[in-house]
């Protein structure tokens, strides 16, 4: 398990690190991405007609990643170096295509959503005790 990160606002992150984003070149800046995967189960139905079935759907996440000057300590003398920051820059347009009805994911988040409602009910006539 990733050990536990503080999250950061988009204006927390662009106060932050507003140098680096408005001067990547002075950075050394990269752009970077990688996909991460929601995933949801669909639950099995109770006369065995239907299997469990896991719906996962990619997410998208977009990074500058800058060489940033840190003031550390060694051998009692203050060094300056420079120290590789990954500064996550995904936005609410980053992943927009999953949205378009016309994009090649369009029946997988419908059917990711209705699976997501199917999982509550279950979840809830489970902790009411009537499964």
């Amino acid at each position: 398990m990733a050990p536990p990160i503080p999250v950061y606002s988009a204006n927390e992150i662009k106060g932050q690190y507003s140098e680096q984003l408005n001067n990547p070149e002075k950075y050394e800046c990269q752009l970077k991405s990688l996909t991460q995967h929601e995933c949801t189960f669909r639950p099995a139905s109770l006369d065995g007609s239907r299997p469990l079935e896991i719906i996962c759907l990619p997410f998208k996440r977009i990074f500058q990643r800058c060489l940033i000057p840190k003031t550390i300590k060694k051998d009692g003398q203050k060094v300056v170096v420079k120290n590789w920051v990954n500064i996550e820059i995904t936005n609410s347009e980053t992943n927009q295509d999953l949205f378009d009805p016309n994009s090649k994911y369009a029946g997988d988040v419908k059917d990711f959503m209705s699976t997501e409602h199917e999982l509550k009910k279950f979840l809830e006539q489970e902790a009411e005790g009537h499964l």
